[in-house]
């Protein structure tokens, strides 16, 4: 009965063309929960579109809602993941968990619906470390589909500055989901993939107990402790390291004391921090950056600046400073000179954070690099144009696709390597 159940509403709609955003799915979902749970299967009708009435009539959606009425009331739903334009929610019923697909067209109406049953995700697992201090940093693994027996290559994904956690988003508003979706893409290259929340961020807020105490060595240490699990875990072949923006220099200085199989530099500076701060907030305000410049020339030589201006506040704040200035202690230009394994180097032409120059002065100062330029691809790993407010609104949107180019440079990269 159940799989009948299943097996009506999954022929009812077909998959044509998605869009909208996160936010409209979880409307929609939302709105269907209240709907179900109010026996109001007429309201869920006008949910579809027209090309889904096509294929289910109001009557046999009637009757399928009758038989899905024995699971009881939907209590409560969770996203897990988009797929192939198709959102999953895992549904949790009064008495089964199904997985709820859904896929809207241009009028934000259902296209796709279907109600399968729940199966978690076999191939992704928890991959945790406990930090030199004693916190725990939560990370999670990602093996290949189809699974084998065999050893795999494995990549180390190393966040950006920020609070941005093991997906690529953060609570400042950014929600591109772009680590989980390089991922993705290896796990269907056959590569495993280890992506973790930093201290202080997502699942690891409690290894950070003292902001003014963090130091930018911790955040290397932190990536070592998860080389040396992975180079000593028998799954896996070899292991690399890719570092993304603040991550890049992380895992310089990480490759060179750990001698990994490869390392990807991407969206990473070439001078040091300070310098490319300073040249960010010029491009925002001339005015601001005269003061920034004093500001954090002081911070780089030991003082601590009280009274931070208004508009710097967030990046000067008393208790990041400490940090700052470890941070500032290292060039990555003569980092990289350090790395002697083979290199990537990665970047997009319309970075507005990071300037290309950066990317060719890292490849000048390690001519055994390859350089890779990925026409149209902006910091966070996009598709994107130079124009500002349209390259911001692509670190909003989960749905949107990595830049064309991306991870075929990057498992080229890992398979290439020998």
């Amino acid at each position: 009965m159940k799989k009948t159940i299943l097996s009506i509403l999954l022929a009812g709609t077909a998959c044509s063309s998605f869009a909208q955003t996160r936010a409209d799915y979880d409307a929609t979902v939302a709105r269907f929960q209240n709907f179900y749970n109010h026996d109001q299967t007429d309201s869920i009708y006008t949910m579809m579109s027209a090309r889904a009435h096509a294929m289910l009539t109001l009557d046999r959606a009637r009757a399928a809602f009758r038989q899905i009425h024995q699971y009881g009331e939907l209590k409560s739903y969770e996203f897990t993941k988009t797929e192939h334009g198709l959102y999953y929610y895992k549904s949790v019923f009064e008495s089964t968990v199904l997985t709820f697909l859904v896929g809207l067209d241009t009028n934000k109406k259902m296209e796709t619906f279907r109600l399968l049953p729940y199966a978690p995700d076999t191939t992704a697992s928890n991959y945790n470390i406990t930090t030199d201090k004693g916190g725990r940093l939560y990370g999670t693994l990602t093996l290949p589909v189809p699974p084998t027996n065999k050893k795999v290559p494995v990549v180390l994904i190393i966040a950006g500055s920020g609070p941005t956690d093991r997906d690529g988003n953060s609570v400042l508003g950014i929600k591109s989901n772009t680590y989980k979706m390089i991922a993705d893409s290896l796990q269907n290259a056959g590569i495993a993939c280890v992506r973790y929340d930093k201290r202080g961020v997502g699942a690891s807020v409690a290894a950070l107990d003292n902001e003014s105490g963090l130091r930018f060595e911790d955040m290397v240490s932190d990536a070592e402790a998860f080389i040396k699990k992975m180079k000593a875990d028998g799954h896996f072949s070899d292991v690399y390291i890719l570092g993304h923006s603040e991550g890049s220099l992380i895992g310089m200085i990480a490759t060179a004391h750990e001698h990994v199989a490869g390392y990807i530099s991407v969206s990473g500076i070439a001078e040091r921090a300070d310098k490319i701060m300073e040249l960010q907030i010029k491009a925002q305000s001339e005015e601001v950056a005269a003061t920034a410049t004093v500001l954090l020339d002081s911070v780089r030589n030991g003082y601590t600046v009280k009274n931070v201006p208004e508009t710097l506040s967030a990046l000067l704040h008393e208790t990041v400073q400490p940090y700052l200035r470890s941070w500032m202690k290292y060039i990555p230009s003569d980092e990289i000179k350090k790395v002697k394994e083979p290199l990537l180097i990665l970047h997009g032409t319309t970075d507005i954070q990071v300037a290309v120059s950066q990317a060719e002065l890292l490849k000048r100062a390690a001519p055994h690099a390859q350089l890779t330029i990925i026409n149209g691809m902006n910091h966070a790993l996009k598709e994107a144009p130079a124009d500002k407010e349209k390259n911001k609104a692509a670190y909003m949107d989960p749905t949107l696709p990595l830049s064309v180019g991306l991870m075929g440079a990057i498992v080229a990269f890992v398979n290439g390597v020998k």
